[in-house]
């Protein structure tokens, strides 16, 4: 959630990004652990909430940005999975990005980013975490 500026109010939690050189594209990975039911509600929830409304605006100060989402298929990874795209525009300038989360088991992997870089990280990144300790 960490793209849009949230977190997920759960015990236990790690953050990290990544900036890829020759740009200003990051990719943003999180990850959360739980018991499966509640990490599924907490995120199943927000995903509704963030795709049910598929427009609208946040002011920051005196700043209007305008945001638009839409719910995109997930890659099938894992026990449940949700993605969608944010477009943020602001002063004639828009970004785009995407925000999957996959959920297994006990631990819920969000990344966040520009769409490529998303795709590209989420397989690796949920191989690591869904990997044996």
């Amino acid at each position: 959630m960490a793209a849009t500026g949230g977190s997920l109010a759960l015990p236990h939690k790690a953050k990290a990004s990544f900036t890829y050189a020759g740009g200003g594209s990051e990719v943003f990975e999180e990850l959360y652990s739980d018991s499966a039911d509640k990490l599924s509600d907490r995120i199943g929830r927000i995903f509704d909430a963030m795709t049910g409304c598929p427009e609208y605006q946040l002011l920051t100060g005196s700043t209007a940005i305008d945001i638009t989402t839409q719910k995109t298929a997930a890659p099938q990874l894992g026990d449940e999975q949700w993605s969608q795209l944010l477009t943020f525009s602001v002063g004639g300038r828009t970004t785009v990005v995407k925000q999957t989360a996959v959920r297994t088991g006990a631990v819920l992997l969000i990344i966040s980013g520009s769409p490529a870089l998303v795709d590209r990280h989420l397989g690796k990144a949920h191989a690591k975490m869904s990997a044996p300790r």
